[in-house]
């Protein structure tokens, strides 16, 4: 600080005295010139009113003349002969050596009378001259304009005298024409120097005389000139166009002025060399000044680094271990003596202000996590003892808000030549933010690797469940034909009725897989959540077991979901029927459904919230809780911890699958002995009102339709052709795709419904339908699959399908589906 104080004085002073020099140079140019202009006005002045007097002498000898001579003229002349007025005249002029001609001109404006004898008369009405005489009072002295003498063609100007008779009537004019040329050679005797130049101008401002001479500019008008007696100074608008200083005399008693000029770069010449030579002075007193002020810098430069030098050398190691943020400690063994950075002791969750003298009060002030002190005193202990070369631990400190830091420090030992530890240093950096990332990553990596190993789990229960599909349609399909013809009450209904039930089952597995797979079509609509639970709970209420009770708390009004209404329900079936397998003891059953507004990103057990509006459903149960290893693997497919029979290790999984596919998430939370928690959150579309409850009738029947029926499998092939005959309907069967496509190129009209497959060898059953709707635009198309999802609606809804059927089928399903395309075809040329 004295250093840096000491360096703006210096500074201060060197700019003063550099502002001063050089204003006092400027000073010194200015001064010079108001000299140089001022010498230039005054030479200016002087020369100006000594060329007005003398040629004021010479005009007025003139005038002098021409009044003698109109006096003489108006007595005693006019009454003359001719010859003795021109000898009269001429000898008048020739004391006159500037008058070139020494005439009288009548009253008419005719030149009678010359000093140049003998002559023509000449017309000279026209002349300013006369007519200023003519229209004047008085016998005032004129001076006219530059002109051309028209008796000899010399350049001149005119004065001239009014000549009046006796009663004072204009009588004519008596003129003197001077020679312009003559008089420029007169005032080329007077050596100005270069660049200055005399005018003689009338008071109106027209050049009469130049010199240096100049033909051009005589005759015109410069007013400024003219002027130049009244305000000395630069005159822009000269001869020559060039600015020029300018100073003026009026010539006594006459109507002309005198003034001088001089060229401004000229006038200013003397005064610019001065004026370089003290800038040049100027300039090599500031660089020596400024010189001065540098090697007094330098010098203190010099003095500053010695000191700076000093005192980093003392500060070093507290700058090295400082940086980085890192905190640093230093502690001697011998004396428990430890110093702390302030740093370090935020890092340790103490004040950086708190004092500390050993290490001892370290360890009593600290919060370190229990798990972590033997690792820090063991690690600590090993190093002094030389059994490590680097110090180096991560532990948990908790800060005073509570929350637990992760700190790395990193150290080592100072020891003396014995090999025995006398000091040790180090450094500490909170690494939380890099903790909570690894753990982070660690979590998303494992749902990674769940989630791609119940993708692929999936993919092969679909393809089971797929081919198992076309087994059990089969079941059913002939089972559901032999039960209508069997009598009620033989032994071979209740055997067909056992066979059934058992169908029907496999049915329910087959779903579940394909819930579980995701493979399997759904209509996706805004569904009332809250019916959903309620109807599931209004099933469950009937088997609770006698000590399990039920509570429920369902907040959710109207608020919808965009799902299938059938996998929502096997949703909330599945986690209430865990929940009291769980409570083999019984206990409390909660439920709850409420509304959830999620405002950040939030991982969950299985997958994760974005910020928005959520469903939430809670399952809790009071069972014995979850062991760690049953909740890494309770999501996996067919993993069950029930006996051989009871469970098929399908129901979460079923679960996972249906809440991962709306775009939610599933929370598992869990204490042995307490019990578990299911929290599954689905993401809230809009408001949808409880669906009323479908009444089952009759099947519909056909009128005799023409149904085409493709499958690659034989047995389907002809179940469904006896199934549609059934019906009332004419099937047709067709176990190639290609044969079909044959069948109905060669008979468009002949088919009103097309029932067809969509997995078969040579054509797949969007392919077909393409090419049918090519044929006939309009014919119904009704696809069947066990494997599908939302891909095989899009592509079938592109390929022009009318619906999408799931296997198996039963007889309803069937029927249902041909009586809603038939009657949509027969009410489509009605609205058109």
């Amino acid at each position: 600080m004295r250093f840096t104080r000491l360096r703006r004085l210096i500074t201060a002073v060197g700019v003063f005295v550099i502002i001063a020099f050089a204003a006092s140079s400027a000073c010194d140019a200015w001064r010079t010139y108001d000299q140089t202009v001022a010498a230039t006005d005054r030479e200016l002045s002087n020369l100006a009113r000594a060329l007005a007097e003398q040629g004021a002498r010479s005009l007025q000898t003139v005038d002098v003349v021409l009044r003698d001579t109109a006096r003489w003229y108006s007595d005693v002349g006019h009454n003359s002969r001719t010859e003795r007025i021109e000898g009269a005249l001429s000898n008048r002029a020739a004391g006159l050596p500037q008058v070139h001609l020494l005439a009288i001109t009548d009253a008419d404006g005719i030149q009678r009378y010359s000093s140049k004898a003998p002559m023509t008369p000449l017309d000279v009405s026209d002349r300013s001259y006369f007519i200023a005489q003519l229209s004047g009072t008085d016998n005032g002295f004129f001076v006219s304009e530059p002109l051309v003498s028209r008796s000899d063609g010399h350049s001149t100007f005119v004065v001239s005298r009014r000549l009046t008779d006796g009663k004072g009537i204009f009588a004519g004019i008596v003129t003197a024409a001077i020679d312009i040329n003559d008089l420029q050679q007169f005032y080329g005797a007077f050596d100005l120097g270069k660049g200055s130049a005399i005018n003689v101008l009338r008071e109106d401002g027209t050049l009469v005389v130049r010199h240096p001479p100049a033909e051009g500019p005589i005759g015109r008008k410069f007013p400024e000139l003219a002027r130049a007696p009244a305000a000395h100074g630069i005159v822009v608008n000269t001869v020559d166009g060039q600015p020029r200083y300018a100073a003026g005399a009026q010539m006594r008693d006459l109507p002309l002025v005198v003034t001088v000029t001089r060229e401004q770069t000229l006038a200013l010449q003397s005064w610019r060399s001065e004026a370089i030579s003290l800038a040049v002075r100027t300039l090599v007193g500031v660089l020596l000044v400024m010189l001065a002020i540098a090697a007094l810098l330098h010098q203190l430069r010099r003095a500053e680094a010695g000191e700076t030098a000093l005192r980093e050398s003392e500060e070093r190691y507290a700058l090295a271990m400082e940086g980085a943020n890192e905190g640093h400690w230093d502690w001697d063994l011998a004396s428990d003596r430890l110093f702390m950075s302030p740093k370090m002791k935020v890092l340790a969750g103490l004040n950086a202000d708190t004092p500390l003298a050993t290490r001892a009060e370290l360890m009593a002030y600290s919060n370190l996590h229990p798990d972590d002190v033997p690792r820090l005193h063991a690690a600590v202990d090993d190093h002094i003892d030389g059994k490590t070369q680097l110090f180096e631990l991560e532990y948990r400190v908790r800060h005073a808000d509570g929350e637990w830091h992760w700190v790395l420090t990193r150290g080592r030992a100072l020891r003396d030549a014995k090999g025995s530890a006398y000091r040790f240093v180090g450094s500490a950096i909170d690494v939380t933010a890099r903790k909570r990332a690894e753990d982070d990553k660690e979590r998303l990596e494992a749902q990674l690797r769940q989630s791609q190993k119940m993708e692929a789990m999936g993919t092969l229960a679909g393809g089971i469940a797929h081919d198992f599909n076309n087994i059990l349609g089969a079941i059913l399909g002939y089972g559901e034909l032999a039960q209508k013809h069997s009598a009620e009450g033989s032994a071979t209904r209740r055997y067909l009725d056992n066979v059934m039930h058992a169908a029907s089952r496999a049915k329910l597995l087959v779903e579940r897989i394909l819930g579980f797979s995701r493979s399997g079509l759904s209509q996706r609509a805004p569904v009332n959540i809250q019916s959903i639970v309620e109807e599931t709970l209004e099933l469950l209420a009937a088997s609770l077991p006698p000590r399990v009770r039920l509570e429920r708390r369902l907040d959710c009004g109207n608020a919808a979901v965009v799902g299938d209404p059938t996998q929502l329900q096997q949703v909330a079936m599945n986690l209430f029927t865990n929940a009291l397998q769980a409570m083999e003891r019984g206990g409390i059953l909660r439920v709850v459904l409420d509304r959830v507004e999620v405002g950040n990103r939030r991982p969950l057990t299985q997958g994760f919230l974005i910020p928005g509006s959520y469903v939430r459903l809670l399952v809790s149960d009071m069972g014995a809780g979850i062991e760690p290893a049953t909740l890494e693997r309770m999501f996996d497919p067919f993993f069950t911890t029930k006996g051989v029979g009871e469970g098929t290790g399908l129901g979460l999984s079923v679960v996972h699958g249906i809440v991962a596919d709306l775009g939610g998430a599933i929370e598992v939370t869990t204490e042995m002995g307490q019990g578990t928690t299911f929290s599954v959150w689905l993401p809230r579309s809009a408001e949808g009102a409880p669906p009323l409850g479908d009444i089952a009738g009759d099947l519909p029947r056909g009128r005799g339709e023409s149904v085409m029926v493709i499958d690659d499998e034989r047995a389907l092939v002809a179940l469904a052709e006896e199934i549609l005959a059934e019906l009332g309907y004419e099937p047709a069967g067709f176990q190639s795709s290609v044969a079909a496509l044959q069948a109905f190129r060669a008979d468009p009209q002949r088919f009103d419904v097309v029932l067809t497959d969509e997995t078969m060898p040579d054509i797949a059953g969007t392919e077909l339908a393409r090419e049918i709707n090519r044929l006939n635009p309009g014919t119904p198309i009704l696809l069947m699959s066990g494997y599908a999802g939302k891909q095989l609606a899009d592509r079938a809804r592109a390929a022009g399908v009318t619906e999408v059927l799931r296997k198996p089928l039963v007889i309803r399903d069937i029927a249902e589906a041909l009586t809603r395309v038939l009657l949509a075809r027969k009410r489509a040329p009605q609205e058109a």
